[in-house]
């Protein structure tokens, strides 16, 4: 329990300084120096044009050196002045009158919502009708200009709370202090001392207040002059100077010449540029992090990378000023070569050579069969050529894709021996190869009658046509067909 107790003054304390610390890193407060300090006596403004943190409004004790540079940090103090002419407790006034109370003129530099003590002293009280000592405000009054008496410039106290001030007394009557405006039982000669804490509630128009404070019965006042911290000096229209650093510092290189004050992100305050938005930065709002360019799918660097200064930084990967072209090729790889060998990976697709097409430019145009006067072979058997040298030297064509046909000539046609009459014509039979593949033949003797021969393979688009393949010949891994002397050889790849 005891140390529950001992640590609640601890947890208060940080639990205030965390709420203080959102009051000064609140919106609002990071519009303008003025607002600022507007939101607590302890709120400071950072006015260092290089910075580069996006809160100027902060803490004062939040701010670090490598953020804001300590000679930038604007934080007006809150001060209490007495006056230059003030005259001690007792001494001849003006006339024949005695100083009742000291001092006679009290300036305070408030920022709104602080608190400050201010001794007063009475002397030589009359007593009047009523042992009672009621202390009451009596005048309010602008500042006054040199030379002037200060009672010319009283009002009525009771207005006080209109301009944005609160006031408390704390009365000390026979040594103890109560809070309160009276103090019974009085003597003469008597000294009492009271205190007034007053409170900077809010800002109105900033100008400067004056509140008289006398003693009931009695016509010599204390002035009290209350200069509000509302604003920043820089923000005044006698500091607008200042202005230069946004709109004549063209000598510097980060800022064009003829540019835009701010750059069109911003506006000139204290002597510095302020940005719009939050995506916008630099000494002159130069730097919009929010004008990137964009990919197909609308996204700012494709959503790849991220926006700096208008340019996409992209990620591991990823590249083009919008970061939409992948540079991984693992997708344009097949059979272990980089789009078959027949063309180059270009943002994850395969852009294929002359006279290739296919997703891994795997297919070759069709441009039709081509005649060479080679030996039939059937592609990817171990006394064929390799499928790359084949096409190369133009001895065989792809189609429908996948399909390889080799093609040789057929040999020269032999003279046509005829049959002895009367005997009958054997019909050959079809044999089939080790390897499974089924191959027709045809008798020469059939060709002694030139018109009952079959058609020349070159009447019948047997050269640059698409024969047909039968389905049941695409599912073996070579099929031979000799027909009329020309054989075709179909592999798949």
């Amino acid at each position: 329990m005891r140390l529950l107790l001992l640590l609640l003054p601890v947890l208060y304390q940080l639990g205030a300084s965390q709420n203080l610390a959102a009051l000064c890193g609140a919106p609002e407060a990071q519009t303008s120096c003025g607002q600022c300090i507007k939101q607590h006596p302890d709120c400071a403004w950072c006015r260092d044009p290089h910075t580069t943190h996006q809160n100027r409004c902060q803490l004062r004790s939040a701010f670090k050196a490598e953020t804001c540079n300590p000679t930038y940090v604007y934080s007006p103090a809150t001060e209490v002045r007495i006056g230059p002419h003030n005259l001690p407790l007792g001494s001849p006034g003006s006339g024949k009158s005695t100083v009742q109370i000291e001092p006679q003129q009290v300036v305070l530099r408030m920022k709104p919502g602080k608190l400050l003590g201010l001794p007063l002293n009475l002397i030589k009280v009359m007593i009047k009708s009523s042992d009672t000592l009621n202390v009451q405000y009596k005048y309010l009054h602008k500042k006054p200009a040199p030379g002037y008496d200060v009672k010319e410039f009283m009002v009525q106290t009771s207005e006080y709370k209109k301009l944005g001030l609160d006031m408390k007394f704390f009365v000390d009557c026979n040594g103890r202090e109560v809070e309160g405006k009276q103090c019974p039982g009085l003597k003469e000669g008597q000294r009492v001392n009271f205190k007034i804490k007053v409170t900077l509630l809010e800002c109105r128009d900033g100008a400067d207040v004056a509140i008289s404070v006398g003693v009931y019965g009695y016509t010599s006042v204390s002035a009290l002059y209350v200069t509000p911290l509302c604003g920043c000096e820089c923000e005044k229209p006698t500091q607008q100077a200042s202005l230069f650093i946004c709109l004549f510092m063209q000598y510097i290189p980060e800022r064009k010449p003829g540019a835009q004050v701010c750059s069109g992100r911003g506006m000139c305050r204290c002597g510095q540029c302020q940005c719009n938005a939050q995506t916008v930065t630099g000494r002159f709002c130069q730097c919009d992090h929010a004008s990137c360019p964009t990919g197909a799918d609308g996204r700012q660097c494709s959503g790849n990378g991220v926006c700096e200064c208008g340019k996409c930084r992209c990620e591991d990967g990823w590249e083009r000023d919008d970061c939409s072209c992948s540079t991984n090729k693992g997708t344009c790889m097949e059979g272990g070569a980089e789009c078959s060998g027949h063309g180059h990976c270009e943002c994850g697709k395969c852009v294929c050579d002359e006279g290739f097409n296919g997703a891994f430019c795997g297919a070759a145009d069709e441009v039709g069969l081509v005649r060479q006067p080679t030996s039939s072979v059937v592609v990817g058997s171990s006394s064929s050529p390799s499928l790359s040298v084949c096409i190369e030297q133009k001895f065989c064509t792809v189609h429908h894709r996948r399909l390889i046909q080799v093609v040789t000539p057929s040999p020269p046609e032999k003279e046509a021996m005829p049959e002895p009459e009367g005997e009958p014509m054997e019909s050959a039979e079809p044999t089939t190869t080790e390897e499974g593949d089924v191959q027709d033949t045809v008798d020469e003797s059939s060709d002694a009658n030139p018109g009952d021969s079959a058609p020349d393979a070159s009447d019948n688009g047997d050269y640059g046509g698409d024969p047909e393949i039968p389905e049941e010949a695409l599912s073996s891994s070579a099929v031979i067909v000799s027909l009329t002397g020309i054989v075709i050889a179909a592999v798949f790849i």
